[in-house]
């Protein structure tokens, strides 16, 4: 596919082409105008210089006195009348006088009506080549503003490969991302709709069993404060992801990242513990005290801690986790290593979206698969990247790519 860059300039050639054409199509009418008229003064010059080829008169003889005869021998002609076989100096053999017409004008105003047409034609072609892309690209503007976010001009643009083609190109990456946002907007809005009903339907029943039983009325009043912090959790989450999703910046601190991993490492190492599962560190701290990230220390570790948790919870029991960091090419190589069941390969890249849950996660009634989707995000604003893959020894391979400053 042609980039913006290669068909830079091809446009301005384009342009530069059809006007020279014009251009020389009038300079070319106006000199063979110019031509012609030279011509014909040229005859004319000739005319006056040699009046002989006005008359049959020889050269040297001027007419005969009266009472002479013709020259070739005819019959004496009368007193002071001229011969009549000769047409009088300077006159036509109409009475007109001066040069016989030659159709010079005639000549001289096909090459400038040539030119004109040529012009305008060539004007005509350009405005035509030029405004029908642009009047598509107006029309698809305007079905996309009125919602028809199928639109797409790419194929209609034909052969071209100029700026236009280019922008038409952008114009249908633009469509594509803005109908998938839109996509993502209303999946969301589902999402959310279906993630809040759970609990407000558990916190209206408690209420209901409340009013219904009130020696019991605190034990259901320990209920409703559950339920009310599981909406207050997935309201501060759904807040994260809307702020990072808008581009808020990252933040602009100094974290060394030694004391981020060792924090890191010291919650993951016992929550591990906890589920009889293990925790395997495969980094050097002196290295990772050399080098140091710029961004905000809260979701930077939030992010990072959110990968490692959901390692920890997936991995099978009796296994370990382990927790990989070098720098490679001046950036942080991160890895989290499971050994738990992976992910479908159809889905390595859906588990990144919100609301996504695992099959295992689906059957507890832990998360709201907004974790993975708010690390990718915060890893993007930190000028990173993350991607999952699986391990071929069995289980979930997360790998997260970071830019450092070196001390």
């Amino acid at each position: 596919m042609l980039t913006t860059s290669n068909t830079m300039g091809r446009l301005f050639w384009k342009f530069f082409f059809f006007i020279w054409l014009a251009q020389l199509t009038a300079i070319a009418g106006i000199s063979t105008t110019l031509w012609l008229k030279h011509l014909n003064e040229e005859a004319n010059s000739a005319a006056r210089q040699h009046p002989d080829l006005n008359g049959p008169q020889e050269h040297g003889m001027p007419p005969g006195p009266v009472g002479s005869f013709h020259p070739d021998g005819g019959p004496e002609e009368r007193l002071g009348t001229p011969p009549k076989s000769l047409p009088e100096r300077g006159k036509s053999p109409h009475g007109m006088r001066g040069p016989a017409p030659d159709g010079g004008g005639s000549r001289t105003l096909i090459p400038m009506v040539t030119a004109l047409i040529a012009s305008l034609l060539f004007a005509a072609l350009m405005a035509w080549y030029m405004s029908k892309p642009i009047r598509r690209l107006s029309e698809a503007f305007h079905a996309l503003t009125n919602g028809k976010l199928h639109t797409r001009i790419g194929d209609s643009m034909g052969h071209r490969q100029d700026e236009l083609t280019a922008l038409g190109r952008d114009f249908d990456r633009m469509a594509e991302q803005l109908t998938g946002s839109l996509q993502n907007q209303r999946r969301l809005l589902h999402d959310v709709s279906h993630e809040l009903r759970s609990p407000l339907a558990r916190l209206q029943a408690a209420i209901g069993l409340a009013r219904q039983q009130p020696d019991k009325a605190e034990e259901y009043m320990v209920r409703m404060e559950r339920e009310g912090m599981r909406m207050d959790k997935l309201v501060g989450e759904l807040l994260t992801l809307s702020r990072l999703e808008s581009g808020t910046p990252a933040g602009q601190e100094l974290i060394h990242s030694d004391e981020l991993f060792a924090e890191l490492a010291d919650n993951a190492r016992f929550e591990a513990e906890t589920a009889d599962k293990k925790l395997i560190l495969a980094y050097s701290a002196e290295e990772l005290s050399k080098i140091s990230l710029i961004g905000r220390y809260e979701l930077l570790h939030r992010a990072i801690e959110n990968v490692l948790r959901n390692a920890i919870r997936h991995t099978h029991a009796g296994t370990s986790v382990m927790l990989q960091a070098g720098v490679k090419e001046k950036a942080l190589h991160i890895s989290v290593l499971d050994e738990g069941s992976g992910v479908p390969e159809a889905e390595l890249q859906t588990i990144f979206h919100p609301f996504y849950r695992s099959p295992l996660a689906e059957q507890s009634s832990e998360g709201y698969g907004l974790g993975l989707a708010i690390t990718q995000r915060v890893i993007q604003a930190h000028g990173g990247s993350i991607v999952a893959s699986n391990r071929s020894s069995g289980g979930l391979c997360m790998h997260i790519v970071l830019p450092i400053v070196l001390h």
